[in-house]
């Protein structure tokens, strides 16, 4: 438990020396919360008492909520400062992306800890946040650096550069998902080619659910719907 809370700390604060030391800006900062804070989610085998993972992600939930330029709490003050980045954040005055992200890993580890049986079947919530991590974390600055080759969608602009980028990491994270949760239970996998089919559904269904999801919700369409497409795959 006290590992996990360090952890995502570790990683927060990180973004903080990055942003107000070495003056990097908030949009890279972000970015590199986005990219690795969720990992914490990787200690849910671990718990004894499967309510306690549920409890640490809900805390983030929490702080993360009340992170805002009003918070009387200084700390919380610099979380808001290091990922807020979005015009729909700064108006609302909380940073909705990030609270999203923790609302979907807090709800996918409470279903998969607490209903009977599932607790075994971790790995697929796992595979899918992780493409929630890397995919969506790397699509938007790859996209904005180099997108040269525009398209529309119901969720907005996206260009091929960035989806190209949201699958290359939602493909190389569902692998690391599955050889991670594969060492922890050696019969999620029959083999290899079994991983990689399984990582190409995972990208595949990242990239498109990250093309049509308006900002912002994607840190809850990816991780659910990719979890309910891995389900019925395996």
């Amino acid at each position: 438990m006290a590992i996990a809370y360090i952890y995502v700390v570790l990683i927060i604060s990180i973004g903080e020396l990055l942003r107000k030391k070495l003056n990097y800006d908030i949009t890279f900062t972000r970015k590199l919360i986005h990219l690795f804070a969720g990992f914490a989610a990787y200690t849910v085998p671990y718990y004894e008492h499967p309510w306690v993972a549920i409890i640490v992600a809900f805390t983030f939930v929490v702080l993360l909520w009340f992170s805002s330029p009003k918070s009387p709490i200084k700390k919380l003050r610099d979380w808001y400062e290091v990922m807020a980045d979005r015009e729909s954040e700064l108006e609302a005055g909380h940073i909705l992306g990030p609270v999203y992200y923790s609302i979907s890993i807090t709800v996918l580890v409470a279903i998969f800890t607490m209903v009977p049986g599932l607790l075994t079947k971790i790995y697929i919530p796992m595979i899918a946040l992780t493409t929630m991590y890397w995919g969506d974390g790397l699509g938007a600055p790859i996209g904005k650096k180099y997108g040269k080759h525009k398209y529309q969608t119901i969720g907005g602009t996206r260009s091929i550069e960035g989806s190209i980028a949201v699958f290359i990491g939602s493909f190389i994270g569902a692998i690391f998902a599955s050889w991670f949760f594969g060492i922890l239970n050696f019969s999620v996998f029959s083999s290899f080619n079994e991983i990689l089919l399984i990582s190409l559904a995972a990208a595949v269904t990242t990239t498109l659910i990250e093309a049509i999801s308006p900002a912002g919700y994607d840190n809850i369409s990816i991780p659910f719907i990719g979890t309910l497409v891995l389900w019925f795959l395996q």
